[in-house]
């Protein structure tokens, strides 16, 4: 092409082929995408960073529970294995209460039976021993 100026002033505009334009149009863009990536992990990283932050501090507030829950658990299984020894405990207390009024009961109807035949000393012994007996549970009552 012999009508483009090669020197002088109009030697500034060259014009430039199709391929050429298109190879400095991808060198941009890939030149471009590489300074974005680099460039948006940085970013990513310091917007992130109080996330993660968050996210730890979450982190050892859950862990902080789980074990506050654990310690209560084992407390919770201690205390009901306490109530249940309590409560076989109670259960042969009271069977014995049970059996203690029963054969009172009967020594009772015994002695209503024959309290004519009874003398009165033994009555009297009988009495006091039951008072005796009475005031020897109140006692620690007070």
């Amino acid at each position: 092409m012999s009508f483009i100026p090669t020197e002088g002033g109009a030697a500034k505009f060259n014009l430039a082929t199709v391929e050429y334009v298109q190879a400095q149009g991808n060198a941009q863009k890939e030149a471009l995408i590489s300074d974005l990536a680099s460039s948006l992990s940085t970013v990513l990283d310091s917007v992130l960073e109080s996330d993660r932050a968050a996210l730890l501090a979450m982190t050892a507030q859950i862990d902080s529970l789980n074990s506050v829950i654990l310690e209560f658990s084992s407390r919770i299984d201690s205390t009901e294995l306490n109530v249940e020894r309590s409560l076989i405990t109670m259960q042969k207390e009271l069977t014995a209460v049970k059996t203690n009024a029963s054969s009172t009961r009967m020594v009772i109807r015994r002695i209503n039976d024959d309290i004519e035949a009874l003398p009165l000393k033994a009555l009297e012994t009988f009495n006091a021993a039951i008072n005796d007996y009475l005031k020897k549970d109140e006692a620690p009552k007070e």
